[in-house]
């Protein structure tokens, strides 16, 4: 059993600030909502994204080095690494899902006026062919077991010939990359799925109504229309290293006390399978083509899901890296029934990598840089895993400073665990851990 004062004790170690305090700047700014019409960003909405504002509230509160570098572990869709560059600043991103990485590659290329014009010319003329090859041809769906199921039947056909035209197109690899990534944007639009927790969910039939190639060219040709007016209408010039590995592997590319500051926000310990998330955007981007594909990519990613995990694998037996809060949480989570037996080990492998990670920023900050990571905490079992205050307690063994953690707002778990969380719910939120590596 957790003692009552188990959470309250660990959390006055550190100065915890929360939504309704003065003092509380980041609130609302952890949403990717409000990005829909900023430069680059409205080329696709992505689902875990957050404000190219907050980064730079963050950029500008600490860090020291005029001429620093960014670096974000976990790039996303690159919001990091665009507002380090709209700062001045040097971003280098990792990312190992091929979408993730292939859409920050698009929106962190600088276009030249050629290409501009080429896309332009390009983006007409890609729907105009793909029109009459479906008329004449029936293109092959990915190896995907939902893949019949994914479109309306009176549209399936030309959606797909617009992606073998870009397929075949033989100007600009970047022209041809703006192409697929503004077909790949309409995916969940005209789709009869949508992106929902873990995964995808049929849509209701009413909010389903894309099933003529009218409204599909009308789509595409709006995100086409984005792309060319935020290409040709901004001069802002990306500096911008991307690196299409796992940040595990850090100190292979970074070299020790290099960069300025570090912002990212890790996958939640949340059970949530990412590939499952972006499962049509991998597979009809031709990102994986085999299930043995998908399954080396959740290999490699960061552990935050149950996929490829064995409950009988003995957690003790594992060489883990740990703290004693975390150990007293795990042990007591073994002793309740679960949806999941694998749960005690996916959290004791996320924390584990997690710890690992910061062992590798601490490697490669410069003194005085800074390390803010955005993080949720999770409930299993009724148990709540407050991995801010387990990420701030694992920082400070390795010489870190916790100069503060934010809290911004609070997670509705399910109703299944909200009555056995009622006494701690509290913790049960979004915060923005800051970090400091001071000098010795």
């Amino acid at each position: 059993m957790i003692e009552d004062n188990f959470y309250s004790n660990l959390e006055s170690n550190y100065k915890v600030t929360y939504p309704e305090q003065e003092g509380a700047t980041y609130t609302s700014l952890l949403n990717f909502s409000d990005e829909g019409n900023k430069f680059r960003q409205r080329w696709y909405r992505y689902k875990e994204g957050y404000s190219v504002d907050l980064i730079k509230i963050l950029i500008n509160e600490y860090n020291k080095n005029a001429n620093g570098i960014i670096l974000d572990p976990f790039l996303g869709s690159g919001t990091t690494v665009m507002a380090a560059n709209e700062l001045g600043l040097k971003g280098i991103g990792f990312e190992v899902n091929p979408f993730s990485y292939f859409l920050s590659k698009c929106k962190l290329t600088n276009y030249t006026d050629s290409e501009k014009m080429e896309f332009k010319t390009a983006a007409v003329d890609t729907l105009i062919e793909a029109e009459k090859l479906s008329e004449k041809k029936v293109i092959l769906l990915p190896k995907l077991s939902i893949a019949e199921k994914v479109f309306n039947p009176n549209i399936q056909n030309y959606f797909m010939a617009i992606k073998e035209v870009i397929d075949r197109y033989n100007g600009s690899e970047n022209v041809k990359n703006l192409l697929l990534l503004g077909w790949l944007a309409s995916l969940e639009t005209i789709s009869q799925y949508r992106k929902a927790g873990n995964g995808l969910k049929k849509k209701s039939l009413s909010k389903n109504k894309i099933d003529n190639i009218l409204l599909v060219t009308e789509i595409i040709k709006g995100n086409y229309d984005n792309i060319y007016n935020d290409i040709t209408g901004n001069t802002l010039k990306f500096n911008a290293e991307l690196i299409n590995d796992s940040s595990l592997n850090l100190s292979s590319y970074i070299d020790k006390e290099s960069i300025s500051g570090v912002i990212f926000s890790p996958p939640y310990a949340n059970s949530f399978d990412y590939t499952e998330i972006y499962k049509l955007e991998l597979w009809f981007g031709s990102f994986v083509k085999e299930y043995s594909d998908l399954k080396k990519l959740r290999e490699i990613s960061f552990r935050s899901h149950l996929n490829g995990l064995s409950s009988k694998t003995d957690i003790s037996k594992l060489d883990l890296k740990t703290i004693p809060e975390l150990d007293t949480l795990i042990n007591v989570l073994q002793t309740k029934e679960l949806w999941d037996k694998k749960i005690p080990i996916m959290l004791k492998m996320y924390f584990s990598e997690m710890f690992e990670l910061l062992d590798r920023i601490w490697e490669s900050l410069e003194c005085d840089g800074f390390c803010s990571i955005v993080v949720g905490n999770s409930a299993y079992g009724g148990i709540i895993f407050p991995t801010d205050l387990l990420i701030a307690k694992y920082a400070e063994t390795i010489g870190f400073t916790v100069d503060k953690i934010e809290v911004d707002r609070y997670i509705i778990t399910s109703s299944q665990q909200y009555h056995i969380t009622l006494n701690t719910k509290k913790y049960l939120r979004e915060s923005v851990i800051c970090l400091v590596k001071s000098k010795k």
